[in-house]
């Protein structure tokens, strides 16, 4: 890997891989990662130095392109000034409420639209061609407490983990779960632990107050529609 930011901006390939035969094999490296997160993929490689690098899938001039870089590039820079991040954010995105939630985020003074729909998952989704592509669960940190002593917390994961993009997001700190009455704060920790291993995929964000939860649940709908590429 060379330590820069290299730009691809042709049309997707559509044609055969060419013949090894001709082609000079620089390396041949196992690949231990390759996954993909938004409008990025991280690489990682099989070998004891330079092994990590990152794809950047975004638009220039309203046409497709990629930007790659490696991650002695990003040490020396500043990506976010010199390599492309997603898409900005829907203008006006139209985030689903689900009926069941009560006394549910106003989005006062968000560009956004909302409606009262039935989700399959969450409080709080939008949506891309009519699909839930993303969600977000709102707890009270009392709620947030009950609903991971008595399990009904891991049951909504499971519906959670179903999307591309899902998250919980608690009107309260982690501190604060050690200074709830009647529970053991140390075993709540160690609830949340274990539910967040067995679902890695999903954020569990302690936003410390109500508007912030709001503002936090805004911007990550909001995002993960625009990574998405299509309105709400």
């Amino acid at each position: 890997m060379i330590s820069t930011h290299i730009y691809a901006g042709r049309a997707p390939f559509e044609g055969t891989w060419p013949d090894p035969e001709p082609a000079e094999i620089v390396e041949e490296t196992p690949v231990t990662t390759c996954r993909r997160r938004g409008a990025s993929i991280d690489l990682v490689l099989a070998r004891p130095q330079l092994t990590r690098s990152q794809f950047v899938f975004t638009q220039v001039r309203g046409r497709p392109a990629i930007f790659w870089q490696t991650q002695k590039a990003a040490r020396a820079s500043n990506p976010g000034a010199r390599i492309p991040r997603a898409r900005a954010l829907d203008a006006e995105p139209t985030i689903a409420i689900d009926t069941r939630e009560r006394y549910p985020f106003a989005f006062a003074g968000k560009a956004a639209r909302t409606e009262r729909v039935a989700l399959a998952a969450g409080d709080y989704g939008v949506r891309s061609g009519g699909v839930l592509i993303a969600a977000v669960e709102r707890k009270t940190l009392d709620n947030f407490a009950t609903s991971l002593a008595d399990g009904t917390l891991a049951f909504q994961c499971q519906r959670l983990a179903e999307l591309p993009a899902a998250a919980v997001v608690v009107e309260g700190r982690y501190a604060d779960l050690f200074r709830l009455e009647h529970v053991s704060g140390a075993w709540l920790a160690d609830m949340l632990v274990r539910l967040q291993l067995r679902y890695p995929e999903i954020q569990v964000v302690f936003a410390g107050a109500r508007r912030f939860a709001e503002d936090w649940t805004y911007r990550f709908l909001a995002s993960a529609l625009a990574s998405a590429g299509s309105p709400g």
